[in-house]
């Protein structure tokens, strides 16, 4: 019985001062809500780079920049080489380019010129639009 004491003294101890242990070294963790803006910064200028390689990977711009003078594997150099602010520029600026600039007044002046032929058909009586 003496034995049997000594032995579950001992063994607690060693199991105190080793959930002490444990316990002291770490941290607990805390965790919080990240917002959608946040993570959608920290993705941004990857995203960014991403569209740009792509971008200069077409046919198209490839051959226009081979044109230029400047080798392809040197346009993906120089877009490595961009800082995170010039890269969101970049793509803000492509952005904010027009590719169907016309296509606004295009629609407008076929939506006048269909109103213009319902009020001509209208005023000569060839039909009937708005009785």
């Amino acid at each position: 019985m003496h034995n049997y004491k000594k032995l579950t003294r001992s063994t607690g101890a060693l199991l105190a001062a080793l959930l002490l242990l444990v316990s002291t070294s770490y941290q607990s963790a805390s965790a919080a809500m990240i917002g959608t803006e946040r993570l959608l910064q920290a993705a941004g200028p990857q995203r960014s780079l991403d569209e740009l390689r792509l971008l200069t990977a077409r046919e198209k711009i490839r051959d226009a920049l081979t044109a230029q003078g400047i080798a392809p594997h040197e346009v993906q150099l120089r877009i490595q080489s961009l800082t995170d602010d010039e890269i969101q520029l970049l793509t803000e600026k492509l952005d904010d380019l027009a590719a169907g600039r016309g296509v606004f007044m295009f629609s407008m002046v076929i939506v006048a010129a269909i109103i213009a032929a319902f009020l001509i058909f209208n005023y000569t009586a060839i039909t009937d639009v708005f009785p």
